[in-house]
């Protein structure tokens, strides 16, 4: 886990806020989106991220899992980052879609598995819709 920020790959468009506590999967996207030249912070649990929001850092977009280990889970860490900034950029991704309703109605939802290299796009649309 770093939470520390990490230096993008050429020009940043977006500070990404990655939480998945499966190390691969987080590393695989965390790599993909850095070569994007996004800046990206890893937490492995809504805890840990919820701890960094905590700092003040700004984050531009959060792409989260739903189950994660700790006192929340991915929906709830997003809710409590939705009511301080409506405005954030949210993608939510579980294998689970029991909580796909509720999912969709905070923000977009992509099923694992997933193809990283769609989800990097995906996140590059949204983060470039809302700067215009």
């Amino acid at each position: 886990m770093s939470l520390v920020p990490s230096p993008a790959l050429g020009h940043v468009r977006a500070r990404v806020l990655v939480v998945e506590d499966e190390v691969f999967i987080r590393l695989d996207v965390s790599e993909a989106l850095r070569a994007a030249g996004f800046e990206v912070i890893e937490a492995k649990s809504a805890d840990d991220a919820a701890s960094f929001i905590e700092t003040g850092e700004p984050v531009d977009v959060v792409f989260t899992d739903i189950q994660l280990p700790g006192l929340v889970d991915g929906l709830a860490l997003v809710n409590k980052m939705r009511a301080a900034r409506p405005s954030l950029i949210v993608v939510i991704t579980s294998g689970d879609q029991t909580k796909l309703a509720e999912a969709n109605r905070i923000g977009t939802f992509v099923p694992k598995p997933y193809q990283t290299k769609a989800v990097v796009g995906l996140i590059a649309d949204l983060a470039e819709t809302t700067q215009r």
